[in-house]
């Protein structure tokens, strides 16, 4: 168990950490995040005695990390650092063989039993057939993950990682976090991270480092929100769920070129998800976006709320109301274009479909991203087929992508063939 008690450290004048306190333990992965320059390598360094705190105290199993040996503390932590210089010219086994050396000491052999925990760390990491090669002779993303090996080949209670998929390519990431997930079910694993979504991926919870102080803790979901992402690196993003994990998945959100509006009114007809990346692509590119008739409880709506789009919402597995309709044709009135997905189409929701024949836009897009052979998607009786199909009788343009319609939008509303 690693504690952390109102730690403050500054370097002379500069403040760097602020009355910092969290507790970790085994089994859990928790993860730092925050913008450059908030303290998330300095809160590393101190929970490893690089740096000593200012004020407040650091605990491992209840005893003062000061007052641990330096051997002591190597038995019970590991680092993996940013970069590392391999300095002198060692093979690559020799430096993981190195992560031994807290538990074999300076006169002793090697045993079998230490060749056996240096080979599997190499296999974890896929450096074993670099075994032979001296560090100076191999690729920075190879080097990483030689330092990751000497890390577990420490085994240690407590590994701490900074940035540990730096110079990985996609699949070597992949592997490093999966590997260090499942090492953190015996162990306590704390790592830094620039990209939120492996931290929203990867950690059971996480730290939001912001003016040097803990912005927010917690799970994934409630520490990367759209309010707290904002004020810790100032930026607009978007926060969906992943369907299959549960876990948010962070989007940033493109401001319109130079701040302006582009002027035309878009109102968009979705459901079911199908709508997002449109609403997202509409808006970024600076449309003033309307949305609905949606029902407050699906993904679209989510979308519309969290980039501020007003959209014409029903309660949960209510049919479109006559209220909401009347409404829907008042947006319609002001709209230049109205883009349409296809969607599933039942009693609940055709009334958009109706208010679309009679309303006067100057163009309809239908984004139609599936293929309609074999997939049922009009439990209507044919109506909602029948109406689109007249629609796009009267020149509505079929489009397959996000990026057509809004191509598509930018042509009716500029008066472009």
């Amino acid at each position: 168990m690693i504690e952390l008690r109102d730690v403050e450290l500054d370097y002379g004048a500069r403040v760097v950490l602020k009355q910092v306190s969290f507790m970790s333990g085994r089994g859990e992965f928790l993860g730092v995040i925050g913008p450059n320059g908030s303290g998330k390598t300095t809160l590393l360094k101190a929970i490893s005695r690089i740096v000593p705190p200012s004020n407040g105290i650091i605990l491992i199993n209840d005893q003062a990390l000061g007052n641990f040996s330096s051997l002591e503390l190597s038995r019970e932590m590991a680092v993996v650092p940013q970069a590392t210089d391999p300095g002198f010219d060692f093979t690559v086994r020799d430096v993981v063989m190195m992560g031994r050396y807290p538990h074999i000491g300076s006169f002793r052999r090697e045993r079998d039993e230490d060749r056996e925990i240096i080979r599997k760390a190499m296999d974890t990491t896929g450096i074993t057939h670099l075994s032979d090669r001296s560090v100076r002779a191999i690729s920075g993303g190879e080097l990483q993950r030689v330092i990751i090996a000497r890390a577990l080949a420490q085994q240690p209670r407590i590994l701490l990682l900074d940035e540990p998929t730096a110079h990985l390519d996609l699949g070597q990431q992949m592997s490093i976090l999966h590997a260090m997930k499942e090492l953190s079910r015996q162990i306590a694993v704390i790592g830094v991270f620039h990209d939120l979504n492996y931290a929203a991926h990867f950690c059971d919870r996480i730290i939001l480092l912001h003016d040097h102080r803990i912005l927010a803790m917690g799970r994934p979901e409630d520490v990367l929100t759209q309010d707290a992402i904002r004020t810790a690196f100032g930026i607009d993003v978007m926060v969906r769920k992943n369907p299959f994990t549960g876990r948010p998945v962070i989007s940033p959100l493109t401001k319109p070129e130079n701040g302006r509006s582009k002027g035309g009114r878009v109102h968009v007809i979705c459901g079911g998800g199908e709508g997002s990346d449109l609403l997202v692509g509409l808006s970024a590119a600076g449309y003033q976006v309307t949305a609905g008739v949606l029902s407050v409880n699906d993904s679209d709506y989510r979308t519309a709320r969290m980039l501020g789009i007003p959209c014409i919402s029903e309660p949960p597995f209510s049919p479109v109301s006559a209220g909401s309709m009347g409404e829907l044709a008042l947006i319609l009135d002001e709209t230049n274009v109205v883009v349409l997905t296809r969607g599933l189409w039942g009693a609940g929701n055709i009334g958009n479909l109706h208010v679309l024949e009679s309303a006067k836009v100057r163009g309809i897009v239908i984004l139609d991203s599936h293929a309609r052979d074999g997939e049922e998607w009009d439990f209507t009786g044919g109506k909602a087929a029948a109406i689109l199909d007249g629609l796009g009788a009267n020149g509505a343009i079929p489009v397959r992508e996000v990026s057509s319609a809004i191509a598509a939008v930018a042509r009716i509303i500029e008066g472009v063939p």
